[in-house]
């Protein structure tokens, strides 16, 4: 009667046993990475228009970006640049994520031979809603 008993369970068993076999032994797949969030294609669809691809800037017209004093120095004065706009510069608050501006940022800090650390969205997101301190004026207007 036991061995009735099993032989009738086990096909049952042989079949979740397989089952957890392949879900704990699946191969995971990464997911693409967004091609919205690219640093480089976020730089060149809102900011090499006027800074340039090679982050020159036209002189006289829009500051270069390579080597500058004012984007290597902490990123809450950029940030609150791109958010808000500045002279010339329009606002980019409206119309990037706070992912896509941390990306432009951080391609900006990193290229043309700056070496400044990366930007997070949680940063950007912070100074976005006021949690964050705004940075000082006086050093936003003096940078350039």
């Amino acid at each position: 009667m036991r061995a009735l008993r099993f032989l009738t369970c086990l096909p049952l068993l042989t079949a979740a046993i397989a089952a957890v076999a392949q879900t704990t032994h699946a191969p995971t797949v990464a997911a693409a990475p967004d091609p919205a969030l690219d640093p480089t294609r976020v730089f060149s669809e809102n900011c090499a228009a006027c800074h340039q691809e090679d982050g020159k800037g036209i002189e006289g017209a829009f500051p270069a970006l390579a080597g500058d004093k004012f984007v290597l120095a902490g990123p809450e004065q950029v940030i609150h640049v791109v958010l808000e706009g500045r002279g010339g510069m329009p606002t980019f608050k409206a119309d990037l994520t706070d992912a896509q501006i941390a990306a432009a940022i951080t391609h900006i800090r990193t290229s043309w031979g700056n070496s400044a650390a990366p930007v997070a969205p949680e940063t950007v997101a912070a100074i976005r809603t006021g949690e964050a301190p705004k940075p000082d004026a006086t050093k936003i207007i003096s940078a350039h």
